[in-house]
């Protein structure tokens, strides 16, 4: 069973993630579930090339080391499915009824609330042939932050803002490695294709019509989100009534 808890606590680090494979790569004894956590990143990272604000101290940004040996590389976006699924989870437990059933998914792993992001998920691995020897669950999720900048503003969000309180840290870091613990506990291969349904079922925008542009060519074309097949590309139905499966850097949502 994962039991997340915090091995280094630090006030202040470039990444969470690259202290830990760092780590990773120079040290022996490094257990699953142990915990780098930072009060303040200076390099914090999101997918691709985007960066993460968060102000010093009002959110929690930290990476979860795990050993997930009971995953090959064919079934890797598990990861980012229990990782989605149990941030989700615990935003949700702080919103009321109404609020709270407008979480959801952002492809592959971000967590938004209605159409603002208040997570993100960074997930690296370390692969030898076609097995998973190591994994870094890099998460970042705004609950006490106020100052986002200009560019933020209408398209970030916190728990804070949505909640109209503040919350003590330590209590949704709790809530959140309780959360992680229980999904990752359903990423075996009895408990994986419940996992499949809830993500789906929880996916941004599913069934509905958005528009992307394609980064190899910079071409805007409109679809409509199907779901996500088991190499975690999504499925888009086009215009011309085909379905068409996206790699995550071969594609640009236009609501970012």
């Amino acid at each position: 069973m994962l039991v997340p808890k915090v091995a280094r606590h630090f006030s202040e680090l470039g990444s969470t993630n690259s202290a830990l494979i760092e780590a990773l790569n120079s040290e022996r004894g490094l257990r699953e579930g142990d915990v780098f956590l930072a009060d303040a990143q200076t390099a914090g990272q999101g997918q691709g090339s985007k960066g993460w604000h968060a102000t010093p101290n009002d959110n929690l940004t930290f990476s979860l080391l795990l050993y997930p040996d009971h995953l090959s590389v064919d079934t890797i976006f598990t990861l980012s499915r229990f990782s989605a699924l149990a941030i989700a989870t615990t935003v949700r437990h702080y919103l009321d009824p109404v609020t709270a059933s407008t979480v959801r998914i952002k492809w592959p792993n971000d967590i938004y609330v209605g159409d603002r992001k208040i997570a993100g998920t960074l997930i690296q691995n370390g692969l030898r042939g076609s097995s998973v020897q190591w994994s870094v669950v890099g998460i970042g999720l705004n609950v006490n932050e106020e100052a986002f900048p200009p560019a933020l503003q209408h398209t970030a969000t916190s728990l804070r803002r949505l909640s109209g309180r503040a919350l003590p840290l330590v209590s949704v870091r709790d809530r959140l490695f309780m959360d992680l613990a229980h999904f990752y506990g359903r990423s075996d291969s009895a408990g994986r294709a419940g996992l499949e349904a809830d993500y789906h079922d929880q996916l941004y925008r599913l069934e509905q019509p958005s528009t992307f542009v394609r980064t190899d060519r910079g071409k805007r074309f409109p679809a409509i989100v199907k779901g996500v097949d088991a190499d975690g590309r999504l499925l888009l139905a086009l215009a011309d009534g085909s379905v068409e499966a996206f790699e995550l850097r071969a594609l640009r949502w236009l609501t970012d």
